[in-house]
């Protein structure tokens, strides 16, 4: 299978290293950066665990997310919270006039 050079292929590696009485587990992208760890008290049981890993990162699927979402999302965050509140007065005002209670 031929893949074009634009297409980004995301290469992810588990390393298995012994610590002491365990064994650490690492899930690190092509760069180097560690996505995911662990330790196991068995190395056949952190090559599984370090490898489930993997599978469960690659059955979810990596999106690239812009620099300016987190900016985005707390932008939007904070227009819920108007809404809702404002929609709180707006039920608290609906249930007095109901009510007959006084403004």
């Amino acid at each position: 299978m031929l893949v074009p050079p634009d297409v980004g292929l995301h290469m992810n590696e588990v390393t298995i290293v012994k610590r002491r009485r365990s064994w650490q587990w690492l899930v690190h992208d092509r760069s180097g950066m560690l996505i995911m760890s662990g330790r196991e008290r068995s190395r056949p049981a952190a090559r599984y665990q370090g490898y489930r890993a993997l599978f469960m990162l690659l059955s979810v699927g990596r999106r690239s997310v812009p620099k300016n979402h987190a900016a985005s999302a707390r932008q939007r965050e904070a227009g819920r919270l108007k809404t809702s509140s404002r929609q709180h007065r707006d039920l608290t005002a609906v249930s007095r006039h109901s009510s007959g209670a006084p403004d």
